[in-house]
């Protein structure tokens, strides 16, 4: 008999209903029931499945970049922020009549619109877009990565890429790709992103690949770095007048610890962004290497359960456990909470939405 819909299941296969569909989707992911599951197959499906999500995430992202650039009003909201309502997207299909064409014809476009109360216009001009170009060029990045992540995700479904179990037990390795390549990595590739193109950008400097390697983040470039003089990078921070995107009241420091929030945009101080983020970047780089792998140096997490065998697990686990839900639903809200200000300062229909 041919193989049908799911394969990975012959007894569902056979259903003549339309059961043999719907149970079919709903249990693609679900690994563990489909047939002939070993613990190696169970472990790169899991593994190349992220890929696929990566790629989902990544493809979502570039529409939103899209779907402004073509369909917003981006320009002209950087240039009048305050009076212009940001378009999210058209509205092809508008029901209940034209009296709701007309009441979705907004922000100066020429039919139907929704406009964007998720700050994401606001976003993208803190961190130095200001042009559809800019957007064209994130999502067609993005989708770039799109792709790759699903050819990466089928590859390593490959008998050829197939990682082994020993290869996912490694946790040693795994637990310094994660800290150190994962979380240091991007987190100094974003603090680069901030120091080369935002801060400048909120001083009035568009800063792009034709003029990257000829304009300085600061006047004395890496010669504080060197010659470790750090604290020359945190001195003439913006002055309170600073008008932002604008060289008005702008100092010239790239990280700082001001603390507080911007008195004008009431967000916190990019600058001080900066600063938190290659603060983390250095923890988690050394943290990347705290584990044992292939210099020699570090922990063995064998060692490690070997020398407090014979503790409670749960207890282990309760300590462990516990504040890291709490951290993570904490650092949610503080930094959602505290970005409010910047989406809805001035955006009275916004503020009621949130608040």
């Amino acid at each position: 008999m041919a193989l049908r819909f799911p394969r990975f299941s012959q007894g569902l296969a056979q259903d003549p209903t339309t059961r043999r569909i719907w149970f079919g989707i709903a249990t693609a992911h679900d690994f563990e029931s489909h047939d002939d599951i070993t613990e190696e197959r169970l472990y790169q499906n899991i593994f190349a499945s992220h890929f696929g999500q990566l790629a989902i995430i990544s493809l979502w992202t570039s529409g939103n970049l899209f779907h402004v650039a073509w369909q917003g009003n981006f320009e002209a909201w950087v240039q009048d922020p305050l009076h212009v309502r940001p378009i999210a997207h058209a509205i092809w299909d508008p029901h209940f009549g034209q009296p709701a064409v007309e009441a979705f014809t907004r922000g100066g476009a020429p039919g139907p619109v929704n406009i964007a109360y998720s700050g994401v216009y606001q976003w993208w001009y803190t961190i130095g877009l200001r042009t559809n170009e800019d957007l064209y060029t994130g999502a067609v990045f993005l989708l770039f990565l799109s792709a790759l992540s699903l050819i990466a995700g089928w590859l390593h479904l490959q008998p050829k890429w197939k990682p082994s179990v020993l290869w996912f037990k490694n946790a040693e390795s795994r637990l310094n790709h994660h800290l150190s390549g994962l979380f240091g990595v991007s987190s100094l590739a974003w603090t680069g992103h901030l120091v080369h193109v935002a801060i400048p950008g909120s001083r009035g400097e568009y800063v792009r690949w034709n003029n990257f390697l000829d304009v300085l983040p600061h006047p004395q470039g890496l010669g504080p770095f060197f010659s470790r003089q750090w604290n020359l990078y945190a001195q003439n921070p913006d002055s309170s007048s600073h008008l932002f995107g604008t060289s008005q009241g702008s100092g010239t420091a790239i990280l700082t610890l001001l603390g507080g929030f911007h008195p004008q945009t009431q967000s916190l101080w990019l600058t001080d962004i900066a600063h938190h983020h290659l603060a983390i970047a250095f923890l988690f780089l050394v943290a990347g290497h705290m584990y044992r792998t292939n210099f020699g140096i570090g922990h063995s997490i064998k060692d490690l359960l070997e020398a407090h065998f014979g503790q409670p697990v749960v207890e282990a686990f309760t300590r462990g456990g516990a504040p890291g839900p709490v951290n993570i639903a904490y650092s949610g809200v503080y930094q959602w909470w505290y970005t409010i200000g910047l989406r809805t300062n001035e955006d009275l229909y916004t503020r009621a939405v949130f608040l």
